[in-house]
C-alpha cells in the first residue's frame, strides 16, 4: 500500500481536515457554483431555506413550460443534495412530483431552490 499523501478533492467534493480541532469538513462549493453558472443565476440573493414557506404546488393536466429544461435543473441538485446539502432532501422531493407536467409556480420554486 503507498501513501499518496494528503485527500484533498474526491467525486467535486472538497475535504478539509484540521487534525488540531479534529475536524473534516466536506464542501461542494465548486459544483454548486457551476450549477448557478449554468443557469444563470450566480447573482441570484440566498435565501435561509430552500423552500418556500407556505407554498402550495398544485398537479397540472399538462405541462406549461419547458419540462426537459426543468427535469434537468431538478436532477443537477439531486448530486449536491446526496453529498452535502442535505435540506434539498425535501424540497427535490416534493417538486420531483411535478415533473412530468411542470408549471411556472413549480419553475419558481425551483429557482427559490437554486
Amino acid at each position: 500500500m503507498i501513501d499518496l499523501g494528503k485527500m484533498g478533492w474526491i467525486l467535486s467534493i472538497c475535504m478539509t481536515c484540521n487534525r488540531n480541532k479534529g475536524t473534516i469538513s466536506l464542501s461542494q462549493e465548486k459544483f454548486i457554483r457551476e450549477v448557478l453558472e449554468c443557469y444563470g443565476m450566480t447573482n441570484a440573493r440566498p435565501i435561509s431555506t430552500p423552500a418556500l414557506a407556505n407554498e402550495c404546488l398544485v398537479k397540472l393536466s399538462s405541462p406549461k413550460i419547458n419540462t426537459k429544461a426543468y427535469q434537468h435543473a431538478l436532477s443537477s441538485l439531486m448530486y449536491p443534495m446526496l453529498g452535502t446539502r442535505l435540506d434539498l432532501s425535501y424540497t427535490i422531493a416534493a417538486l420531483g412530483h411535478y415533473t412530468a407536467n411542470p408549471g411556472p409556480d413549480h419553475q419558481h420554486a425551483l429557482e427559490c431552490m437554486l
